[in-house]
């Protein structure tokens, strides 16, 4: 079984924050060796079980009586050696407090790497936050140009509306007062014209009255002409008449007068 604390570099009683800093410098640390490809994913499914484990309450519960138990099991299998292993105890004994020792070394380094390691990560979040805080400020000013942009357009384009929309009604004012006067203009035109042609019909009127009353006095004067010249006719009959009455009455007398007497 692997003591993921010691793979991890860490104590047994470490923060999760302190696991996952010393996770992340362990990635980071894996990412820059040089090693080959079926290793370094071994080492980082290592690291990833260690952490996945560690970062878990209830995985970390676990995995230390796991340990415990196995650690007790070596020590009760230490504490009672047979003759014959002796030795083999003895050098196991020996590597296990060379074990140890070189395990107080690497957490003592591991520790103070982890601290190094954490003052590089806050300082890495300081400037994150100060290059974020800085994008926000870039951002804010981004926005506030923009919308001071879309102010301004929305202002000229108010105003080019404004000025269409006035084009629009003047143009609309003078099509109407153009409509307007064509009006009164066709209007003075018609009754020009129809005022035209009411003087000519007046004009035709007193032309045929005047025509009429010319016939009327030629009728009327050839009407006296004709009574005239049959008044002068029947006087000439009757002058005629006359004169041949008295033409007869003188024949008549003359022939009376050469009529002897006794023959009346």
């Amino acid at each position: 079984m692997h003591n993921y604390y010691q793979v991890l570099g860490v104590a047994h009683d470490a923060a999760p924050t302190v696991i996952k800093i010393a996770y992340e410098g362990k990635v980071k640390a894996l990412a820059k060796a040089n090693l080959a490809d079926a290793e370094r994913r071994a080492e980082e499914r290592l690291l990833e079980q260690a952490y996945v484990t560690l970062s878990n309450p209830a995985k970390r519960d676990w995995h230390d009586r796991q340990f415990a138990r196995q650690v007790e099991t070596e020590h009760r299998e230490a504490a009672h050696p047979s003759r014959a292993g002796w030795y083999v105890t003895a050098a196991v004994a020996l590597a296990l407090i060379a074990g140890v020792a070189y395990f107080k070394v690497a957490q003592s380094n591991e520790r103070e790497r982890v601290r190094v390691e954490e003052q590089r990560i806050a300082l890495e979040q300081e400037k994150v936050r100060a290059q974020a805080d800085l994008e926000q400020a870039r951002l804010k000013e981004s926005q506030d140009q923009f919308q001071y942009r879309q102010d301004i357009e929305a202002r000229q384009r108010s105003s080019r509306d404004r000025a269409y929309m006035d084009r629009q009604s003047r143009t609309y004012q003078n099509r109407a007062f153009e409509d307007a006067v064509r009006e009164r203009a066709l209007s003075t035109f018609d009754e020009r014209r129809a005022q035209s042609n009411e003087d000519r019909s007046r004009y035709l009127a007193e032309q045929e009255r005047r025509n009429a009353w010319r016939e009327v006095e030629r009728q009327n004067q050839f009407v006296r002409q004709r009574e005239a010249e049959e008044e002068r006719i029947r006087a000439d009959k009757h002058y005629r008449a006359q004169r041949e009455a008295e033409a007869a009455r003188l024949r008549d007398q003359a022939e009376a007068s050469r009529t002897p007497r006794s023959y009346r």
